[in-house]
This record gives C-alpha cells, sequence and structure tokens, in this order.
C-alpha cells in the first residue's frame, strides 16, 4: 500500500504535467479575447526595454509556467524512487516549484494596469541582470580583459532598464552589491518572496510562509526537520538516558502533508494563468481536481 500511495502522488503531478502539455501546442500563446491579448494589442509603453513590452509580460508567464512543470516531473520522479535518500530532496525541490509558481501567480495577478504588469516582469529581469554581473565580477581575477566587457554590457542593459522605467512614470531602485535593482511598486518596496508565497498559499492565514520556510534545506538540517522522519525500533540503546535506536524514515501520509502547498500552489498558479491566456480547461480542469483530492486522501487531511 505505501508503493500504491507514492505512486498516486507522483501520478497526480505527471496528469496535471501532461494536460498542460497538450494545451500548449494546442494553443501556441495566449488567445484572441483572452486579457493577456488585450494588453498585447496596444503597446503604449513601448521603449528601448522592449518593442512590445505587454506581450513580453504575458509571455513571461508562460515561460515561469515551463519551469513550475518541470519542477513538477521532478519531483513526481523522486516521489517514486522511494529511498531514504530522497527523503529531504522532495522537500527542497517542492520549495523552488511553489517559489517560481508564487512568482508566476503574482506576474500574472488579474486586474492590474499593463504597466504594472510591466514593472513585475521588469524588476525580474533586473534581478536576472544583477546576478549575471555578480557572477561575472567574480571571475574578474582569472578573465580580467572578457570579464569586464561583459560587466560593461550588462550595466549598460540595468542602465536601459532603469531609463525607461523612469520615462513611465516609475520608480527605478539602482541596487548595490548586497541589494539587487528593482523598479518600486505603489509601496515603494521589494516583495520578499515569502510574502508571494503566502499570498499564493495562505491567503493571509501564515500556511505559506510556514510551509516555505519549513521546506528549506537550511530547515532540514535543524533538529525539528530531521526529528519529524525519525522512526523509533528496536532496543535501547542507554537505558539510563533512555536513547533508542531510529531509522530516518518518509512515509507518503507524512510527505504528503508536509509537501500539501504543492498542488495549491499548482492549481491557484495554473488558474490564473488559464484565465489570463484564455485557454479553455477541458484537459487541465479534470487533472487538477484529481491532484487535490489525491494528495487530500493520502495526507489524510479534510480539506486542501
Amino acid at each position: 500500500m505505501p508503493s500504491d500511495a507514492w505512486d498516486a502522488l507522483a501520478a497526480s503531478l505527471i496528469a496535471v504535467r501532461e494536460a498542460f502539455q497538450r494545451d500548449e501546442v494546442m494553443h501556441h500563446g495566449f488567445l484572441p479575447g483572452s486579457p493577456a491579448a488585450t494588453e498585447a494589442a496596444d503597446e503604449p509603453f513601448a521603449d528601448d526595454w522592449a518593442a512590445a513590452p505587454s506581450r513580453n509580460a504575458n509571455t513571461a508567464g508562460l515561460h515561469l509556467m515551463h519551469v513550475a512543470m518541470d519542477h513538477l516531473a521532478g519531483l513526481a520522479i523522486l516521489l517514486r524512487s522511494q529511498e531514504p535518500a530522497s527523503i529531504y530532496g522532495p522537500s527542497t525541490l517542492a520549495r523552488s516549484l511553489i517559489e517560481v509558481a508564487a512568482r508566476c501567480h503574482y506576474l500574472l495577478e488579474p486586474g492590474i494596469s499593463a504597466l504594472e504588469r510591466i514593472r513585475r516582469q521588469q524588476s525580474d529581469r533586473l534581478l536576472a541582470l544583477w546576478e549575471r554581473k555578480q557572477l561575472a565580477e567574480s571571475m574578474r581575477a582569472e578573465h580580467p580583459e572578457q570579464v569586464h566587457e561583459a560587466i560593461d554590457y550588462l550595466d549598460d542593459r540595468i542602465k536601459m532598464v532603469m531609463d525607461s522605467a523612469r520615462r513611465h512614470g516609475l520608480t527605478p531602485r539602482k541596487g548595490d552589491k548586497v541589494r539587487p535593482p528593482s523598479i518600486a511598486g505603489q509601496d515603494l518596496k521589494p516583495i520578499a518572496t515569502t510574502a508571494l508565497v503566502e499570498a499564493l498559499i495562505g491567503e493571509g492565514n501564515g500556511l505559506g510562509a510556514y510551509s516555505y520556510k519549513t521546506m528549506s534545506a537550511v530547515a532540514h538540517g535543524r533538529e525539528h526537520g530531521m526529528m519529524q522522519y525519525f522512526t523509533h525500533q528496536g532496543s535501547l540503546l542507554n537505558r539510563t538516558h533512555g536513547d533508542a535506536f531510529g531509522n530516518i524514515e518518509a512515509a507518503p501520509q507524512q510527505t504528503a502533508l508536509n509537501l500539501a502547498g504543492v498542488p495549491l500552489a499548482v492549481v491557484k498558479t495554473l488558474d490564473r494563468f488559464y484565465i489570463q491566456f484564455g485557454w479553455p480547461v477541458q484537459h487541465v480542469g479534470p487533472a487538477a481536481r484529481h491532484l487535490l483530492e489525491k494528495w487530500k486522501r493520502v495526507a489524510e487531511i479534510p480539506t486542501l
């Protein structure tokens, strides 16, 4: 029965991924009349950052869904491995999946202005450019000439994005060696990933932030992270102190409970994505409902 439960969890993930892949092949991007198509029909914010920034901002959501689906496939493989080595791997991979899903969910939020969507996408672009520059900086001593040219190029791209943002009334933040550059929103503060995960999964009840933290590799290295998987067996090793021999072991029920944020994140993000792109849900809808039902049954929780 445990092996059947592991397979059921994995199969439910794969079914959602396959449904998404079929729909992507069928529709080739956002459909006419969808919110994404409406935004992309007129590009009043075209600038040096892009000739079609609204189209690019929505397409970035598709790219993020690709990454999330790849993580989904990797998680399914780990769940089917049924080896002790896979106890912590699924949690760490699930954290990455939820993080990508949260960014996609945030980027494709309905009801925001086209400029706000562009701001969110261009802020992510600034982060990517900044991270590439940090990598180049680390290689400056070994390849000074090539690295200097690369850094100049990245600085020019960062400046171009920030100048375009400023021309459209946005507030770019320069950043430094510790903090990446960004384009501020209405609250003038970057939104932390934990807050994005909470908005996706917890919706204000704290579940998202809690699950995101407990899935981290750092948390797994702490006593609580290890003890949740210990099962005691055999005789006492030290009768005076009550020390017992224990094996680290992950049961399907405990794993499904620990990773309950995964099906929630996947279904909510897919729902927002399909609305924004105007895709019909006849394929992904049944797969998503089956995903929630299967994880709820294995995790033995009343609602999910």
